[in-house]
């Protein structure tokens, strides 16, 4: 079926093309001529598509079908029909003639330009790619298509100067997600000056993708924890206080910087309370775990046995089943206490095999991530109860 695919679909593109031809040359009796060598043609590429001489066919039919407004759509076909069988360096042929050729209108130029580029991607060939969708924009600064290609290339190359640069024309288009995608990339050059020790520079990405979305989980994660290495911690508690009330389903996410304001600038009972508190609310596997290392450290036993069993039982994880056995370890007595929730909790992680899922795609990942891996939407990523 593979095989006679592309033939059949290339015959009947071309059929039509010679049915067109025969119309015209019925009126224009000068024209025979051409239209007979055109058929001898016509069936000398058939011949080499049946005997699997895909290079040959190509040529031939390129300049058989000489480009005019009647065949540009007739050369897109081909070159397309290639790519999406794999035969990517018989589309860019193609597609590579049709660009060359000087008759071409400015919207037929983008057609082959846009085509081509979607060929050199397809390859590999990124640089390339990214060549052409730059012409293209240059064409038009406000085309979508090619903006948003570079900012797919850009974002993987982790150019992230050049991605903002592409995401903010496609929010100034009012593209769906273009206002997210941006505030993204603010977050990412926002982490790279951290990385580098710039919180000045980090702190003023942050506040631009503040002013696009003002409840972005990362962006007020990352403020955190520049007014925490800041000593700004009135600031750092407001922006604390604000993600608990609007996104409290992302408590895994606040551990960290709640425990800095707690046990660094404030008070282990407090913290203490707070995680409390907190899983009340939520019943998170990762507030357990942080509550009964707090347990641990104080060395209140009974509690911790107590709430052992009560998290193994509301929020069973493989986090909170390593930290129990390696506390029975050493205390072996407790054992009984909790097998109950033990075996229980066996029996849910069976069902229980990710911590979040893409909502777009569905992808699963047992981390946090604020780019899904899979079809590269941003803050995609929910908790799975």
């Amino acid at each position: 079926m593979d095989i006679w695919f592309p033939a059949i679909i290339i015959t009947s593109l071309l059929l039509g093309w010679l049915i067109g031809r025969l119309s015209n040359s019925t009126s224009k009796p000068s024209s025979t001529h051409d239209f007979n060598n055109c058929s001898e043609s016509y069936i000398q590429g058939l011949n080499y598509l049946l005997a699997n001489k895909s290079d040959k066919a190509i040529e031939l039919f390129v300049d058989l079908i000489k480009v005019d407004s009647e065949t540009m759509e007739t050369h897109l076909a081909l070159g397309n029909l290639f790519r999406s069988k794999g035969e990517v360096e018989h589309a860019i042929k193609i597609h590579q003639n049709l660009v060359a050729r000087p008759n071409l209108d400015q919207n037929q130029r983008i057609m082959a330009l846009s085509e081509l580029a979607e060929d050199y991607l397809k390859a590999g060939l990124l640089d390339r790619a990214e060549n052409l969708f730059k012409e293209l924009v240059q064409i038009n600064p406000k085309n979508a298509y090619a903006q948003r290609k570079l900012y797919e290339l850009y974002s993987l190359e982790k150019s992230w100067a050049q991605a903002r640069d592409a995401a903010q024309v496609l929010a100034d288009l009012d593209e769906e997600d273009g206002r997210l995608i941006l505030t993204h990339c603010y977050c990412e050059m926002a982490e790279a000056a951290m990385g580098m020790g710039n919180m000045r520079e980090a702190s003023s990405y942050l506040d631009r993708a503040l002013q696009i979305d003002s409840h972005c989980i990362r962006a007020l994660l990352l403020s955190i924890e520049i007014h925490i290495h800041s000593n700004h911690l009135n600031k750092a508690r407001k922006l604390f206080k604000q993600l608990l009330d609007t996104s409290p389903q992302f408590i895994e996410l606040y551990i960290k910087p709640a425990r800095e304001l707690y046990l660094q600038h404030g008070s282990a009972e407090n913290y203490q309370k707070f995680l409390i508190e907190q899983y009340e609310k939520t019943h998170s596997a990762a507030v357990a775990l942080e509550l009964l290392k707090r347990y641990l450290n104080v060395d209140d036993h009974q509690t911790l046995k107590l709430f052992l069993r009560q998290a193994l039982e509301q929020s069973p994880s493989l986090a909170l089943i390593d930290f129990a056995f390696q506390y029975l370890k050493s205390r072996p007595e407790g054992l009984n206490d909790i097998w109950a929730s033990l075996s229980l909790h066996f029996h849910e992680i069976k069902f229980k095999k990710t911590n979040y899922q893409c909502h777009v795609c569905g992808y699963e990942s047992q981390n946090m991530n604020w780019n899904c891996p899979s079809c590269h939407a941003w803050s995609s990523f929910k908790p799975i109860n």
